[in-house]
Formats: structure tokens, C-alpha cells, sequence
């Protein structure tokens, strides 16, 4: 047994280690990243902090991230609703459609996209990046709010619905509330993922609309700084926060509590 956990600590500590040394690198004085670092400044926090283009780059992440999880909770709600609830032709099928965005290269869905959308005349926007990331979101969503309704008593809706309730209202005073787990962490992990995406954005983005994910690669291929550890350190507090937060507003073990 000790062996085990003494096992199962040793590939943890190799899968952190290279974010710990992205942390520590990023609190080093010197222009070129050595380590372990030299000293411990704040310099490239407050270099990040004052350079407009790494901000806005940050709160493009925030918003596409933030659209495309409240985009892919409205529509993975209503498609796994009419999933679960109706029959039809060709349902697995169609089932099986949806999780493509999951299995297929996002490079692919890049390129799909950006052909489609640009057909259609869509601009390349804020727009046209919360309808990409929505699309390869969307999967995460529908299968926790799949997963709560088919472990859903619909006895409590036709309760509802025979004390004068009409459908809309049934929904959302019983149906939402019960199916709201799976719901919140479908979004959590829409949020999580639209938020680090890099592969697919690539195709969408326009310097107005860079986010954080795209600025870092940019970087990367310019110039080697401390000020990008920095910038990740910061990406990944908040990826470590955001779900941290939920779980204390929303309630604890929220996985959990959404059937996955």
C-alpha cells in the first residue's frame, strides 16, 4: 500500500514539476530564465501587469470564455432535453455527431469553421470566437445535463404540472433547479477549457480579439521573457480559482453531485 502511494506521489510530482518551475522562473530578476532563479522579484508581475496588450488579451479569454459557456448552457440544455425526453429518427446517430468536436483535431474544426463562417459573412470577431469556442464546448455540456436527466424523476414535473404549473414554468422552477450539478459543472469545464484554448483559436482570432492563449505563443516566438511565466502563472490561478470559487458558492463536491 505504501509502495502505491509512494508510486502514484513520484508521477504527480513529475506531472507538476514543470509548472512549478514555470511558478518559480516567473519570480526570478533576470531577463533570462535560469533555474533555479537568482533572486526573487515581483519585476515581470508588474511588467505584465502594465502592458495593455497582455490585459486585454486576458479579458478576451475572460469574455469569449465566459460567452461560450453561457452559449453551449443554453443550447446543451435545450439538446439534451429533446434528447433524453423525445424520440426520433436517427437519435444515436445524432448523438454521436454532437461529441465529434471532442474526437476530432481542433485544427480540423479551425479550418471547418473559418470556411463556413467566413461564407456566411461573418467577420472575424468577438462573435465569430464565442461561436467556435460554443461548438467545441458544447459536448461537455450536454453529456453532465444528459447524465442528470436520465437519473430525473419526472414524476415531480407532472406533480408540477397537475397543482396548475405550465411546461415553461415546470422547467424552471423544478426541472432547472434539479438538473442545476450538471448543468453549473458542464459550464465549469466549458469555461476551463474555452479559457486555454489554443489550437482551434488560432484561425479566429484578429489582433483586436488575441487572447491570452495566442499572446503567450507569440511570445514564445519572439522572445523568451519571465514575463510569460508570469503571465501563465496567472492563467493558472485562475483556472485553479474559478472552479474553486463555484464549488464554495454553488456547494461542495460539484462533480460530483452532476453524475459524472
Amino acid at each position: 500500500m505504501e509502495r502505491n502511494q509512494g508510486t502514484t506521489g513520484l508521477v504527480y510530482l513529475f506531472l507538476l514539476f514543470p509548472l512549478l518551475a514555470v511558478v518559480i522562473i516567473s519570480f526570478q530578476p533576470s531577463k533570462f530564465p535560469t533555474f533555479p532563479p537568482e533572486g526573487f522579484s515581483l519585476k515581470w508581475y508588474e511588467t505584465f501587469l502594465n502592458s495593455d496588450r497582455m490585459l486585454t488579451a486576458l479579458k478576451n479569454s475572460f469574455i469569449v470564455a465566459l460567452g461560450a459557456s453561457v452559449c453551449a448552457g443554453i443550447v446543451g440544455t435545450i439538446t439534451a432535453l429533446g434528447f433524453v425526453r423525445r424520440s426520433f429518427p436517427k437519435k444515436n446517430i445524432l448523438s454521436s455527431v454532437l461529441f465529434l468536436p471532442m474526437i476530432i483535431s481542433p485544427v480540423v474544426i479551425g479550418v471547418a469553421l473559418t470556411a463556413f463562417l467566413t461564407k456566411m459573412g461573418f467577420q472575424k470577431n468577438y462573435l465569430f470566437l464565442i461561436a467556435g469556442h460554443t461548438t467545441l464546448v458544447l459536448p461537455y455540456i450536454f453529456v453532465t445535463v444528459r447524465a442528470q436527466l436520465y437519473g430525473f424523476d419526472q414524476s415531480v414535473e407532472e406533480a408540477a404540472m397537475t397543482l396548475g404549473a405550465n411546461e415553461l414554468e415546470t422547467f424552471f422552477e423544478v426541472t432547472l433547479p434539479l438538473i442545476a450539478p450538471g448543468l453549473a459543472a458542464g459550464m465549469l469545464l466549458a469555461f476551463v477549457i474555452s479559457f486555454g484554448e489554443f489550437t482551434a483559436t488560432q484561425f479566429w482570432v484578429q489582433p483586436a480579439t488575441s487572447t491570452a492563449p495566442i499572446e503567450i505563443y507569440t511570445m514564445v516566438r519572439t522572445s523568451i521573457t519571465p514575463m510569460i511565466n508570469a503571465m501563465a502563472t496567472v492563467l493558472m490561478l485562475i483556472t485553479v480559482a474559478v472552479p474553486l470559487t463555484l464549488d464554495l458558492l454553488l456547494g461542495k463536491n460539484l462533480i460530483l453531485k452532476s453524475g459524472l
